[in-house]
């Protein structure tokens, strides 16, 4: 599958390329990515290199895993990722620690499960962060996903483990509003 380029009201949603090596290693390190990612640990500018020059293009090309890079602009400064995974059928993301709490990843999340239901064949998308992980919660929830309880991960945590994990899913047509029923 050719990438796809996503437009918002404040950001593009583009393909992560090799200039964004020094930034998703930067956003990577940040501790939270220890306790609540599956990413590497500690995570290195060597493992930076190996997803924006291996996952992510060998993603698009077989419609594995589907990424884009947050940006302000078209040639903007990467600001976070988003992805999907068809076979798991859900997204994931994480956003830069400066440019969290200004609803940039809700606003991302809500084009890229659009884009989802109108070009894939998908009735439903999950979504799942690891118990605790209130700021993943937050977006799912603004995003109108329904809360549907805690057990394992379906994401190999680097252990090799499947930690108890929180999981969500929305469905063709939800209104992207919160929904009753999540953890407080």
């Amino acid at each position: 599958m050719d990438p796809v380029t996503l437009v918002t009201a404040r950001m593009v949603l583009s393909t992560p390329e090799a200039e964004d090596v020094e930034l998703v290693a930067e956003y990577c390190t940040d501790p939270l990515f220890e306790r609540f990612m599956a990413t590497p640990w500690p995570y290195r500018v060597a493992d930076a290199e190996y997803f924006l020059s291996k996952v992510v293009p060998v993603g698009w090309a077989t419609g594995r895993e589907l990424t884009w890079a947050l940006r302000s602009a078209p040639v903007g400064p990467l600001l976070g990722v988003i992805g999907w995974r068809p076979r798991l059928g859900d997204i994931g993301y994480w956003l830069g620690a400066p440019h969290r709490g200004s609803g940039l990843m809700t606003e991302a999340v809500d084009a890229v499960t659009d884009w989802i239901f109108a070009t894939q064949s998908v009735d439903t998308i999950g979504w799942e962060c690891f118990v605790g992980n209130l700021a993943s919660l937050g977006v799912a929830r603004k995003a109108g996903f329904t809360f549907t309880g805690e057990g394992p991960s379906h994401v190999v945590a680097r252990d090799g483990g499947h930690p108890i994990s929180w999981h969500g899913v929305i469905s063709r047509g939800d209104p992207h509003a919160p929904n009753p029923g999540w953890p407080a």
